[in-house]
């Protein structure tokens, strides 16, 4: 494997930790994987070696190109592996420690939502609270310190989340299981309390190499060093490139790793070999803002690149504007596929599936649904979709019990059996209305709901939106939905929000409905096809792309609205920014809103100082 000579020399390093500060595009992976080939090529045993990723796919990755570099065999590599799945391994190796034996079972998110239920039902407690309470008791384990968690968060409105959660965890230890949490928590108190295997595994794992040593949470960083023998550590990461700590991860470890690992070495990977050196350069200035960052001059030996900026009236003008620039570079030979469409938040996607669409230019959403395909927006739509089309028993039965009415599979099959002919599902349930078959709150909450979808059929398209997500407590039902996850039910309130602008533009429900459906129809017979990315830029990270559109960089959204309180946030916002930027290889093209979902918002801070570092 071709090596330049700064991933030579962090790759050849022992002695002592060792820290690659990896700028995007520099070649971690390649140097994470040569390391561990150089390890072995020097006589260390792949057994004794611990390669830690953060997805099962980067574990995969890195297993074919170790079997190609060394000519191994895969069962040569059992630790190359997620921080979950080797904890795993040494859990079930000595769960007896703590009065487990085995099997040891993993509890599903079925199994988890159905005893937290029942935990809360014991409690006297609404069991609608579920998601909310799991996802706080899942917050406590991740940070290492649940009863110090509970102490700074001890409600979820008026449960007493450290009740729910020994109750949940007596239930656990019944079972003989563990949930997904617990395999990182309860390694960890093994580790930590008992000497004898800590030392075990510190003789077991005599290197220990970690990829995106940036994305470590609290408990992560605790595992790594209980395992650590004599400082062999070689971790490899971005500090600018951490984006995630609404999943808890903590880039303090990453910057403090020379005080925290005596003798600790800093290797810096600054040549990128992916984009042009006018992006490498704009991406060092925008970091530059930054005061928590470690320092390195990233640069590229390729030129040409094309940088600029643009800002439109509207959020539709942008996406004319994108679909005009996309076809322009088809027709210098880009192909589609080659092209990217970023944003920072899901609901902008949709201006663009619609001009797209209109351009026939193809396209595919990626890390996620299409705007039309996501819960909540299949939801609202089905509403308007059963109240202006009587046969369509797929909307109507979506509708039925969501949010909750009681309405289960019984019920629906009862009042389906009542139908005779070409009758369908919403004209059997008049029918079962009417003939008081149900009982008093079935028959109460199904009349309600014929009655809203005879209300909104001729209302406009947004109105009647507005209408059902009021009458049938949908926001209260979402929120239920996301586990109370505040992020999550933000970014699907944004989705809504976007939704209702659009059905804004039309008269008819009819109208409306007709360009939802043509945007889900194109997008379904292009799937499997090449197309034009669409992502957020969490979902691209890792990713390149010829050409880059980063879209909707206003104030408010991005930066978010949500990260403009906390200087940490915000500094989190602009190293989004610095992946959004870092994602082109040869062109790059920011642009900005006044007007997005009708609302105003300045220009983003970021693209002031972007414009600055072109003005120069």
């Amino acid at each position: 494997m071709q090596l330049s000579p700064q991933q030579q020399a962090a790759v050849e390093h022992t002695g002592s930790p060792a820290l690659v500060v990896a700028g995007a595009g520099s070649g971690k992976t390649r140097t994470l994987t040569a390391k561990f080939a150089h390890l072995v090529q020097s006589g260390l045993p792949p057994e004794h070696i611990l390669a830690i990723t953060f997805t099962n796919k980067a574990a995969e990755e890195m297993k074919g190109r170790l079997i190609q570099m060394t000519g191994m065999g895969l069962s040569r590599f059992p630790w190359v592996r997620t921080y979950h799945s080797a904890c795993f391994q040494i859990l079930k190796a000595h769960s007896d420690r703590l009065d487990f034996h085995p099997p040891l079972q993993v509890f599903t998110t079925y199994h988890q939502q159905k005893t937290v239920k029942e935990v809360l039902l014991g409690l006297n407690y609404d069991k609608k609270h579920a998601m909310g309470v799991l996802g706080q008791i899942s917050n406590a384990k991740n940070s290492g310190h649940p009863g110090a968690y509970f102490d700074r968060h001890p409600r979820q409105g008026n449960i007493r989340l450290v009740d729910v959660y020994q109750k949940y965890e007596a239930r656990l230890k019944a079972a003989n299981a563990v949930d997904f949490d617990n395999i990182l928590l309860l390694t960890r108190n093994l580790l930590r309390d008992h000497a004898d295997i800590r030392e075990r595994y510190q003789a077991e794992f005599q290197y220990i190499l970690c990829d995106e040593y940036q994305d470590t949470n609290d408990l992560n960083e605790e595992i790594t060093a209980l395992l650590l023998r004599d400082g062999n550590l070689f971790a490899v990461g971005d500090d600018w490139q951490s984006i995630y700590s609404f999943r808890m991860s903590n880039v303090s470890h990453f910057l403090s790793f020379k005080k925290k690992y005596a003798g600790a070495r800093i290797f810096r990977l600054e040549q990128n070999y992916r984009s042009a050196d006018e992006i490498v350069q704009l991406g060092n200035r925008v970091i530059g803002h930054n005061e928590s960052r470690m320092e390195k001059d990233c640069f590229s030996e390729k030129e040409g690149g094309v940088v600029e900026t643009h800002e439109f009236v509207t959020d539709q003008e942008e996406a004319r504007w994108v679909a005009d620039k996309v076809r322009s570079m088809v027709r210098m030979n880009i192909p589609y596929e080659k092209m990217a469409v970023l944003y920072r938040t899901k609901f902008c996607s949709l201006p663009f599936e619609q001009a797209f669409r209109r351009a026939h230019i193809p396209y595919r959403m990626m890390g996620g649904k299409g705007f039309f395909d996501r819960v909540e927006i299949l939801d609202l739509n089905c509403y308007i979709t059963a109240a202006v089309f009587d046969k369509d028993d797929t909307a109507f039965e979506r509708v039925l019990n969501t949010p909750k009415r009681g309405i289960g599979p019984g019920t629906v099959k009862k009042i389906s059996g009542m139908r005779s002919g070409s009758m369908s599902l919403k004209e059997a349930a008049r029918q079962a209305v009417a003939e008081r078959v149900l009982t008093p709150k079935l028959y109460n909450g199904l009349k309600a709901l014929l009655a809203l979808l005879d209300e909104i059929r001729d209302l406009a398209p947004d109105e009647a939106i507005r209408r059902v997500i009021a009458r049938t407590g949908y926001m209260d039902h979402l929120e239920n939905y996301t586990r109370s996850n505040s992020m999550d039910f933000t970014a699907r309130q944004e989705n809504i929000d976007q939704l209702i602008h659009a059905a804004s533009q039309k008269e008819t429900i009819v109208d409306y409905l007709e360009e939802a459906a043509l945007v889900r129809e194109d997008k379904d017979d292009e799937e499997e096809s090449a197309g034009v990315n669409l992502s957020t830029v969490h979902g691209a990270k890792g990713l390149e792309f010829h050409t880059v559109f980063v879209i909707g960089c206003e104030e408010q959204l991005f930066p978010h609205w949500r990260s403009m309180d906390s200087a940490d946030d915000l500094e989190e916002e602009r190293r989004l920014m610095y992946v959004a930027v870092t994602r082109a290889e040869r062109c790059l093209f920011i642009t900005s809103a006044n007007f997005r979902k009708g609302q105003f918002n300045p220009r983003s801070r970021f693209l002031e100082e972007i414009d600055s570092v072109l003005s120069e």
